[in-house]
């Protein structure tokens, strides 16, 4: 149904409660607004989110129980185990050969370098059906299908972190070794190529646009005043032009090309710097040329570029995804999450802290003649979701496809201190948000939980979503009752409930 109608729909649905609401402000004193519109969500939440009411907290731990169990959700959801042979400490998934029909996931390994990476066979039964295709990253964390048919991952490993292209994946039948990380060489370089051209960094995230063209951030945090992670912009020199899947390493468009830092508030002025994070800004290029900058083996230093540079610098950004409705529409859209930091969680009468995670989005908007730009386009970033004490440090996220909803997964702390001063152990949540509507402000219209991980010795991460959108993959990343045997969790939550936001 249409936005507009569901938002009439819900006010006329909602009077009813409007009472209630009314009574709880009147016992405060005050009126309260923001709770009854919190609870309205809640109450409408198969309307709005496609799921049944959603949790009202996070689930308490410790659980060390079987990983269908592990996750507390909402009503009518279900989570059933894909894969257990997946290493403990899987992170990011792509789906292959499509994100209808995958006959195969490929995900990362964070925490190891035998596995770095996995191609899992999902014809095949859930305790044998991972295959080792890569070895010898460090910290491999973000995986993607690429429009050209291929699968490109990243080392999550502060400033030398690189990035490889992975050519006809499924084909692959012996492990490929990496063997000099710094130049990427390796045992077979016909199905493994280091894409030196994009530079060397804490890589988390990208975001592919059909040509080659990507987005991606570097996952660091500010410190002793020195500005956080950056975000760039990597321009082929040969774009993709479409046709069959590249299977030539030579012909990638991620071979070679130009890389441009983000300088928000850079547009016609100079007020770029510590305090300007968000609205319009400039790409502006890499100078490799500056001290630094490039190392011996060909790499592109980002985060030396940055310092240089002063290029925009956010609190640690990491995953990263397309909005498939603005797509649609003929815009590129991309979000990703700052983490920020937080000693303790939920409602924690301790935190030393509180720097709250956040999910920004940046929009890629055409020059104008009196103000050209280097890439034929003007980025403009907004904040989408602000967390808080119950939304805290966010990792992942997730567009669900049809609806413009995004998934949100926390990675944070999961210990508490209770009034009394004792402790308990609460699990990271998964959120859902709104898009925002037709209101004054650019900002989500409201986000729920619903999920929660019963195992707080473990996150969920690798968030995707089936083509359909009434299903998805997750990890439940490094959970200790696991990780002696090496053993994973990677799993589907199903049960959503798609309302197309364009469809009557």
């Amino acid at each position: 149904m249409h936005r507009s109608f569901v938002r009439v729909w819900i006010v006329i649905a909602g009077l009813g409660a409007v009472a209630a609401g009314a009574r709880a402000a009147a016992d405060s004193g005050r009126p309260d607004f923001g709770a009854f519109v919190q609870s309205l969500l809640r109450d409408r939440s198969e309307a709005l989110f496609g799921i049944g009411r959603p949790l009202d907290r996070s689930a308490v731990g410790p659980f060390d129980g079987p990983g269908v169990d592990a996750l507390e959700l909402a009503p009518g959801l279900k989570a059933t185990l894909i894969s257990s042979a997946v290493e403990n400490a899987a992170d990011q998934i792509a789906m292959w050969p499509d994100d209808d029909h995958p006959t195969y996931l490929f995900v990362c390994d964070e925490e190891t370098s035998t596995p770095a990476v996995q191609r899992v066979d999902l014809g095949k039964p859930a305790d044998s059906n991972a295959t080792t295709i890569v070895t010898g990253l460090l910290s491999c964390d973000p995986v993607r299908r690429t429009p050209w048919g291929t699968i490109v991952v990243a080392e999550e490993h502060g400033a030398d972190g690189g990035l490889y292209e992975i050519l006809d994946p499924v084909h692959i039948t012996t492990p490929i070794a990496v063997t000099n990380r710094a130049t990427g060489a390796n045992t077979d370089p016909l199905h493994l190529a280091k894409r030196q051209a994009l530079g060397a960094l804490s890589f988390e995230s990208f975001a592919i646009r059909p040509d080659g063209t990507m987005i991606y951030g570097d996952e660091l945090a500010p410190s002793n005043g020195i500005a956080g992670g950056g975000i760039y912009k990597f321009v082929p020199a040969v774009p993709f032009a479409g046709g069959a899947p590249i299977t030539v390493p030579a012909t990638s468009p991620l071979v070679s090309g130009s890389i441009y830092g983000l300088r928000v508030a850079a547009t016609g002025s100079s007020n770029w710097g510590q305090g300007a994070e968000i609205g319009k800004g400039a790409w502006t290029l890499v100078n490799q040329a500056a001290p630094g900058v490039a190392d011996a083996a060909g790499n592109v230093v980002l985060r030396t570029a940055q310092l240089l540079q002063k290029f925009t610098g956010y609190y640690r950004p990491e995953d990263m995804d397309i909005d498939p409705i603005a797509g649609a529409n003929g815009v590129f859209r991309a979000c990703w999450a700052n983490t920020g930091r937080l000693s303790h969680s939920g409602a924690s009468v301790v935190e030393n802290s509180a720097v709250y995670g956040e999910v920004m989005c940046l929009t890629e908007e055409p020059p104008s003649a009196a103000v050209p730009a280097p890439t034929g386009t003007i980025p403009k970033v907004d904040r989408f979701v602000a967390g808080s004490e119950q939304l805290g440090m966010v990792d992942n996220v997730a567009f669900q496809p049809h609806t413009g909803n995004l998934v949100v997964l926390e990675d944070g702390p999961t210990s508490i201190v209770r009034p009394d001063g004792t402790s308990q152990r609460r699990g990271n949540d998964l959120w859902i948000c709104l898009p925002d509507g037709h209101d004054d402000d650019v900002m989500s219209d409201g986000c729920v939980r619903f999920a929660s991980l019963r195992d707080t010795s473990a996150e969920p991460s690798g968030f995707i979503f089936l083509g359909s959108g009434e299903a998805a993959f997750v990890n439940l990343q490094h959970r200790d009752v696991d990780a002696a045997n090496h053993r994973g969790s990677l799993m589907l939550i199903s049960g959503f409930k798609v309302r197309d936001r364009d469809r009557n």
